[in-house]
């Protein structure tokens, strides 16, 4: 696997540049905290719609009882994101949740992600 190069998310003014230019693209993204690069949370998009599957994560919505969402805050956190086809997504996604290890990928709950 090629190395994952970490990018901010947002800053004052909004999600940066890099993360709108997803729109349209499918691919892997892994969120991670800034000052400690704890692995948060890795997820994949196969439908060409990177850029909100992405950004979700730093909105506060839910759309059922059942689903629980991850909600991060856009200044503690940083992103970095491989484009694939997508249909090599969620394979590539499961490669990295192994490698990665991410927090919230399962059932825990860390201090700055909450259930909705």
């Amino acid at each position: 696997m090629k190395r994952l190069s970490y990018r901010p998310i947002a800053d004052a003014e909004g999600f940066l540049q890099w993360i709108e230019d997803l729109h349209g693209k499918s691919g892997v993204y892994v969120i991670r905290r800034s000052a400690t690069h704890e692995v948060l949370y890795v997820g994949e998009s196969h439908s060409g719609r990177l850029r909100n599957t992405l950004k979700r994560h730093f909105w506060r919505w839910k759309d059922s009882q059942q689903r629980i969402h991850h909600c991060y805050a856009r200044s503690s956190c940083e992103a970095a994101v491989r484009l694939t086809s997508a249909a090599r997504a969620p394979a590539y996604q499961n490669a990295l949740i192994r490698k990665l290890d991410p927090r919230d990928n399962g059932n825990g709950w860390g201090e700055d992600a909450a259930p909705f």
